[in-house]
């Protein structure tokens, strides 16, 4: 029925199946995942050992198929159960409950997330839906807040540290992998639907939070087998907050009815034994009146994507598998289509993609994969240059990239320690090359586990990075991870993870004050290190999960324009969740999260020496509380309802950076109705 949070590791009931996501999109979760989901009502109610993962694995921090625990990653999943039982709106919630991660403000209103301290959201987290790069390609950002429908996601997998040596160069200080509802699994179709309510409105048809609906459908042809397909759709309406936005010159407008967050997707697939076809559309419209500087009249700015995936899985022998992939990406990102507003802004990208994957097993304790990519990558114009923000690709209106790309990764798994030990090397047609090694070790003591990791990883410069800087060069990152788990008493587990994290010469993005216009250069060094915690416990009755991060700035940083206080401008020094799912009764789930953020500091208005002045937002408590039925009377039908930020929170995101945006008001207090209809013949009496 419903599956607790997961912090440093998977802690299914239920088994998965033996194959789960590709790193680059491959092969999905197998039909024992959706049999293992079908029946998690039955498991729930039993007491499980949290370490019975003995057929959990994964792929998302390795070419290797390896077992979750044995993952050579710091990596927190959470799966569809976790996501319903606490009511998690969007991927903010998600990862709200994932330690390292904080979010902030933008410019043009766009929230972002950061991690360990330092801001990620242009190109240093690298977001996945279903193996498909989510990263706008102009300037590699990603845009969160009410973006993809949560009821159509199997599980969530977050690497929590470097992923350059799997997936290049927006890896660079974490991955999150989103896997959804696919080709994999039997018959079936769900519905759902969802409205939320701003009860600080000024009108009540205004003050939604949220509005729309889900559909999901996936057919397996008996008659021919291995043939099955999908297809989804989700539509939705929704706004950032109906409290009031106050820039920096101290004009005031209201939020109600001028910050739009209204997604759209839709997938289908079709797949035949081992070789699959994928397409997905993802739509972001938003509405925009906090630009950078004075308070701008509400602008229109959306986001659409289209992502196609062709992928088959060959294998020769029992000891080797053969993978070849080809991806088709094409984007229209920040886009604000009237010539006249001081934003216009009208550029494409398109990205061809194609990969093989070669893994071989010599030996059972042995796993070899190498392989190798190439990108090629063209922006253009769609309109004249010169207006708003629309500047031209150099001397021309449109500008071409390649990036070639090789790597090998061998896994031991053995008695003395098992060992990851990786390298890649990319060349990229504007910067060069770039070379990142990785190793790991992990040993595990009966209910001990240890792992010790070390990293390098890069960031390429986005499109628009190169376009509107001077001599960039890829970002270099080091990291070092040393992470310990303990079973205690077989129903709960605990977890320490220590990290030292280093950026040379990071890409840093400023605005002329005078002339308004953007820029990017290299410069000096950012780092931070700290300890991330989890607790976690599971009983017949209820689960509960905690975790505590700290970071601290690493004493060779030297970037002043991402620091104030002493600590990174946005990002909270101490930072502290807990959740858990309370099961009175089989078909009944009470969830209760609470997540604690430590003070925060971001850069104000300028004095009269135009210098920014700093500010202090205190330590905030956001707490939720989500009932989920699923009806007795009604197979397959589930009613939940949730109220958010219970204390009415003033929540605000703070720019990570001297960049001149005012903190943005998000999070509402909020009331939510779902209700879903789920129907798998496959599975029915």
């Amino acid at each position: 029925m419903i599956c607790t949070l997961c912090s440093a590791l998977l802690l299914s009931s239920a088994p998965l199946a033996a194959e789960t996501a590709e790193p680059d999109g491959g092969v999905e979760p197998g039909a024992a995942e959706a049999e293992a989901a079908a029946d998690a009502g039955a498991a729930a109610s039993e007491p499980t050992e949290v370490a019975d993962e003995s057929g959990v694995t994964s792929q998302v921090a390795s070419f290797a198929v390896t077992r979750l625990k044995d993952s050579p990653a710091v990596v927190t999943v959470m799966t569809a159960d976790d996501i319903r039982s606490l009511g998690a709106r969007d991927l903010v919630d998600v990862l709200n409950l994932v330690p390292g991660f904080f979010f902030g403000v933008d410019v043009q209103g766009v929230v972002g997330p950061g991690f360990r301290g330092m801001w990620g959201y242009e190109g240093k987290i690298l977001l996945l839906v279903d193996g498909k790069e989510m990263n706008e390609l102009l300037y590699s950002t990603l845009q969160l807040g009410h973006e993809f429908p949560v009821d159509l996601i199997e599980r969530v997998e977050v690497v929590r540290g470097p992923g350059s040596v799997i997936y290049g160069g927006n890896a660079e200080l974490a991955v999150i992998n989103v896997v959804t509802k696919g080709l994999q699994g039997g018959t079936e179709l769900f519905v759902s639907a969802d409205y939320g309510q701003l009860p600080g409105a000024r009108n009540v048809a205004s003050g939604y939070a949220r509005r729309g609906g889900s559909l999901f459908g996936r057919y397996v042809f008996d008659s021919v087998p291995g043939l099955s397909g999908f297809a989804s759709a989700s539509f939705h309406q929704g706004q950032r907050s109906v409290r009031d936005y106050v820039d920096n010159d101290g004009a005031r407008g209201s939020m109600e009815g001028s910050s739009a967050l209204d997604p759209a997707s839709v997938q289908f697939g079709l797949g035949y034994r081992d070789v699959q076809f994928t397409f997905l559309y993802q739509h972001l419209g938003m509405s925009m009146l906090d630009g950078t500087g004075p308070l701008t009249p509400v602008t229109p700015m959306t986001f659409d994507s289209l992502h196609g995936d062709l992928v088959g899985t060959f294998r020769p022998t029992e000891r080797l598998e053969i993978i070849p992939r080809l991806n088709f990406t094409y984007q229209l990102p920040w886009r604000t289509a009237d010539t006249s507003n001081d934003f216009y802004y009208d550029k494409a990208v398109w990205r061809g993609r194609g990969r093989l994957i070669v893994r071989w097993a010599p030996l059972d304790q042995l796993q070899v994969t190498a392989g190798g990519d190439a990108m090629f990558d063209r922006a253009f114009l769609q309109g004249p240059a010169g207006l708003g923000l629309q500047t031209r690709f150099g001397d021309s209106g449109a500008i071409n990239y390649q990036t070639f790309g090789a790597f090998l990764e061998a896994y031991s798994e053995n008695p003395i320690v098992n060992v990851a030990a990786g390298a890649r090397y990319d060349h990229n047609s504007a910067v060069g090359g770039a070379l990142v090694p990785r190793l790991v070790l992990l040993r595990s003591f009966g209910p001990l586990g240890l792992k010790a990791l070390f990293s390098l990883a890069f960031r390429w410069p986005g499109i628009e990075n190169l376009n509107l800087g001077v001599d960039l060069t890829p970002e270099r990152t080091r990291v070092f991870e040393f992470e310990a788990t303990l079973d205690l008493f077989k129903l709960a587990r605990l977890s320490l993870n220590f990290f030292d994290v280093g950026i040379s010469a990071p890409i840093v993005f400023s605005v002329n004050p005078v002339t308004g216009a953007e820029g990017y250069q290299n410069l000096g060094y950012q780092g931070s290190r700290g300890v991330e915690a989890a607790f976690r416990i599971r009983g017949r009755y209820g689960r509960a999960a905690a975790t505590y991060s700290l970071y601290f700035q690493a004493d060779a940083n030297n970037i002043a324009n991402y620091q104030v206080a002493g600590v990174y401008a946005g990002a909270p020094q101490h930072r502290a969740t807990a959740a858990g799912t309370l099961l009175p009764l089989e078909w009944l789930g009470i969830s209760p999260s609470l997540t604690v953020l430590g003070p925060r500091y971001g850069f104000g208005p300028p004095d009269a020496q135009g210098t920014s002045t700093p500010f202090e937002i205190g330590a905030q408590v956001m707490a939720n509380l989500f009932v989920r039925v699923e009806l007795p009377f009604a197979r397959g039908v589930s009613v939940g309802l949730g109220i958010y930020n219970i204390l009415g929170t003033n929540w605000v995101y703070v720019q990570p950076y001297d960049g001149g945006h005012a903190p943005l008001p998000g999070l509402d207090r909020e009331v939510m109705l779902k209700v879903a209809y789920s129907f798998e013949p496959t599975y029915s009496e």
